[in-house]
This record gives C-alpha cells, sequence and structure tokens, in this order.
C-alpha cells in the first residue's frame, strides 16, 4: 500500500511539473510573440521615419530660389518687388508701417491652394539686420483693406488657384515695434518648412524699391498716396 501511495504521490508532483513546464512554454512564447510584434511596430516606425527624412530632404534640395522665382514641385512664386509703405492716421497713436511685397503664384500640384497657404508653407520673411536676422509675420492687419494700391492683389491671395493657373497677389507685413520689427530698407525671403519649422537653401536678398505714404481714408472720403522713389 505504501509503494502505491508513493507511486501515486511521485506521479501527481511529475504531472505537476509537466502541466508547469507546458504553461511556462505556453508563457514564453506569448512573450516572445508580443515582444516580435513591438519590435516590428518598431522597424515600421524607424523606416517610415527615415523615408520622411529622405523624402523631406529631396524636397528642400529641390527647392530654391532660381533668380527671383522660388521653385517646387507643387508650384512657383515669382517675387516682383518689396514696397514700405505708411498708413497715416491709421490709429489714434499715429501711422501703421508696412512692408508689401507684389508676387505671383503659379499652382503645379493637383489641388486648388491659395498663394497664401503656399507662400506661408515655404517662405518666410525676415529683416536683415547688421549681425543677425528679425523675422516678421504674425497675424493679419485690421488695416489691410486700407493698402488701397494693393487691396486687389491682398484680396487674391485669399482665393484658390486652380492647378496650371498663375495669378498676381500680394503679401502684407505690418510692422510692430514690440515685437522687436525695425525700420530697415534690407530683408530676406527664407526657405523653410512650415511643419517642421526648418529652415534651409539660401534666401532671397529684398531690398525696398520704393516706399509709399497712405493716408487711411475716412468713410466718407478717398485716400491719397504719395510715392518716394
Amino acid at each position: 500500500m505504501k509503494k502505491r501511495y508513493i507511486l501515486g504521490a511521485v506521479g501527481l508532483v511529475l504531472l505537476g511539473l509537466g502541466t508547469s513546464a507546458c504553461s511556462s512554454k505556453a508563457d514564453n512564447s506569448n512573450n516572445e510573440q508580443t515582444n516580435s510584434k513591438k519590435a516590428d511596430k518598431l522597424e515600421k516606425k524607424l523606416n517610415k521615419a527615415d523615408k520622411d527624412a529622405k523624402k523631406q530632404s529631396t524636397e528642400q534640395t529641390n527647392n530654391k530660389f532660381v533668380g527671383n522665382t522660388f521653385k517646387t514641385n507643387k508650384g512657383t512664386i515669382k517675387i516682383e518687388r518689396l514696397t514700405k509703405v505708411t498708413l497715416k492716421n491709421a490709429t489714434s497713436d499715429g501711422d501703421v508701417h508696412y512692408v508689401v511685397i507684389d508676387a505671383s503664384f503659379t499652382n503645379k500640384s493637383k489641388k486648388g491652394v491659395t498663394p497664401e497657404d503656399f507662400f506661408m508653407d515655404n517662405l518666410k520673411l525676415e529683416q536683415k539686420l547688421a549681425k543677425s536676422s528679425h523675422e516678421v509675420g504674425g497675424e493679419r492687419s485690421q488695416f489691410e483693406d486700407d493698402l488701397i494700391p494693393w487691396k486687389d492683389k491682398i484680396n487674391a491671395k485669399l482665393d484658390k488657384v486652380d492647378p496650371g493657373q498663375t495669378v498676381q497677389f500680394a503679401m502684407s507685413y505690418q510692422l510692430d515695434k514690440d515685437d522687436g520689427d525695425k525700420d530697415v530698407d534690407t530683408y530676406l525671403l527664407q526657405p523653410w518648412n512650415s511643419d517642421t519649422m526648418d529652415t534651409y537653401g539660401k534666401p532671397l536678398k529684398l531690398t525696398a524699391s520704393s516706399t509709399q505714404t497712405i493716408t487711411k481714408p475716412n468713410d466718407d472720403s478717398g485716400s491719397d498716396t504719395d510715392t518716394d522713389d
């Protein structure tokens, strides 16, 4: 009888060990599968990041100024001139100062896009200072409609341009001393990627071709424009 009990006990122990071993193998197998899936996901993410980096590098190589024209596979912007503008009596505090860029945009993509979106996605305006540069930009000014000579062109920057079409437009930048903007004659149009905030390539140097003074019109009057070449 004792032998039977002993053999029975040994059998149960062996069965328990066998079950434990099977369970351990199953757990190890599940862990290996989980780790393998995680490794695959990580590899896919790294591959995608590498492809995106190569794509961005290729785009930045292709996107550049040729003369005064910024060229990309999706469109081109031809810069015509930069003008310094003073809007007299714009506010109760006095005058408001602007720089206005006249340009044309050709849409080479497969969908409609506004000149403003294309411009802002690919270029940023900087003031050229003695030892550095200072970015100009921000919210649209409430006085854009008072820049009468450019009103139609400024409004045109907001209209979508169909693929293959070319339009004239203008970008206006209100200068604000509180933001560090200064009264300078030389500016830079710097290529950049608005998604990554990375700048690249050689900027286009722009010198103000003229200055204009515009008196902000009252509701019941026109406007006067003086030009200093």
